[in-house]
C-alpha cells in the first residue's frame, strides 16, 4: 500500500475539495504520531503516512458510550450513575452528549465524537463555514463573537458547545491527541502473552482499555498497528431493542445521522418525530422512563477504526 493521506473524520468535506484545509489537517494528524513506536512483542505502532504498510485486514475498536468509572462508583445506583453523566466533563469514553427539554420531559438527545482538533483547524481556514456549520447544527441565533470572542481566535468553550448546545468534544481527554497518545503507548510488563495478561485492568475507561488490550494483542503476533485514513471517533451503532413507547409497544427508528454515516456517524440526534404524540421522555428503557441523556448513552457504541499490517520498511 502506498504511503497515506490523512483524510478528514468521516471525509467530510466542510470545504471545498482541494482547500488547503484538507493538507493541514493531514499534518495536523501527522505531528500526533511517531513513525514508529514498540509498543508489544515482535510488532510496532506505526504512522502509514511515513512507513509502507501491507495491509492484511482492517480493526475496529468499539465499547460503550456511557463513562465506565461512573457504572463502577454507583454499581449499586444506576440512577445516580445517570444524574453524574449528565456533566459534560465526566462523559469520558469519547462520547459526550446534550439533552434538550420542554418542561422537565426530554425532547431531544445529540451525540458527538467530533474531536476539537478538527474544529480547531477549520476554525483557522475558514471562520465563515465555522459560524455557518454551529447556525445549521445548534442555532441560527449563533454570533460570530460567540466563537470568536473579541476577534480572537475560535473559543471552543463557547456557550453553544457548552450549556447551550453541542458541536465537539469539551472533555479535556475527549481528543484526537488522546486516542493517538493511548493507541501508541508500551505494554508495562514486557512478559504478556495475550490481550488480557498485558495489563491487570486499572485503566478506569473502557475506551482506553480496549484500544490498550486490543492494540498490545496484535502487536504481540507481530503486526504492524497503525490509525487508518480516517483517523478519529465515530458512533458505530445503537441498540434499541426492548425500548417501549407509552403504550408499551416497541418504539420506532428515531435516530437521524447528521453528520458522518451510519456506522461511522460523528454526530447522530435522538428525537421523537411529533407526529408520534409523544417525546423521547415518554420512552421506557428497562421499564424506567427515559429522564437523562446517559440512559440513551449507555446503549450506544462508539469506535476507533486501525489497519494491521505489515511494515515494509
Amino acid at each position: 500500500m502506498a504511503l497515506l493521506t490523512f483524510d478528514t473524520p468521516g471525509r467530510v468535506r466542510d470545504l471545498p475539495l482541494g482547500a488547503p484545509f484538507y493538507g493541514e489537517w493531514h499534518r495536523t494528524v501527522e505531528r500526533l504520531i511517531a513513525t514508529s513506536t514498540a509498543v508489544s512483542g515482535r510488532g510496532r505502532y506505526v504512522d502509514p503516512s511515513r512507513r509502507d504498510v501491507e495491509v492484511v485486514g482492517r480493526r475496529l475498536y468499539t465499547w460503550t458510550g456511557f463513562p465506565r468509572p461512573l457504572l463502577v462508583e454507583h454499581r449499586d445506583d444506576r440512577r445516580a450513575a445517570w444524574v453524574a453523566g449528565e456533566r459534560r466533563d465526566v462523559q469520558i469514553e469519547y462520547l459526550e452528549w446534550h439533552v434538550e427539554r420542554a418542561g422537565d420531559t426530554i425532547t431531544r438527545i445529540t451525540l458527538t465524537t467530533e474531536t476539537p482538533e478538527y474544529w480547531k483547524a477549520l476554525a483557522a481556514a475558514d471562520r465563515g463555514r465555522v459560524l455557518q456549520l454551529y447556525r445549521e447544527l445548534v442555532s441560527p441565533e449563533v454570533r460570530e463573537s460567540d466563537l470568536f470572542p473579541g476577534g480572537a481566535a475560535y473559543d471552543p468553550l463557547n456557550r453553544w458547545n457548552t450549556t447551550d448546545g453541542i458541536v465537539h468534544y469539551v472533555m479535556r481527554i475527549n481528543s484526537m491527541r488522546d486516542l493517538l497518545g493511548v493507541s501508541q503507548e508500551s505494554e508495562p510488563t514486557r512478559r504478556a502473552l495475550d490481550g488480557y495478561d498485558a495489563l491487570p485492568y486499572k485503566r478506569r475507561t473502557g475506551a482506553d482499555a480496549r484500544l490498550n488490550l486490543d492494540i498490545w494483542a496484535l502487536s504481540r503476533r507481530g503486526y504492524a498497528v497503525s490509525t487508518d485514513e480516517t483517523p478519529g471517533l465515530y458512533i458505530a451503532g445503537w441498540d434499541d431493542t426492548g425500548w417501549e413507547k407509552p403504550d408499551g409497544t416497541p418504539v420506532g427508528n428515531y435516530w437521524r445521522v447528521v453528520r458522518g454515516e451510519p456506522g461511522a456517524a460523528l454526530r447522530a440526534v435522538y428525537e421523537v418525530p411529533a407526529s408520534e404524540g409523544f417525546a423521547v421522555g415518554d420512552i421506557r428503557i428497562g421499564g424506567r422512563p427515559v429522564e437523562f441523556g446517559g440512559q440513551v448513552a449507555e446503549h450506544v457504541t462508539v469506535s476507533a477504526h486501525g489497519l494491521v499490517g505489515r511494515s515494509r520498511r
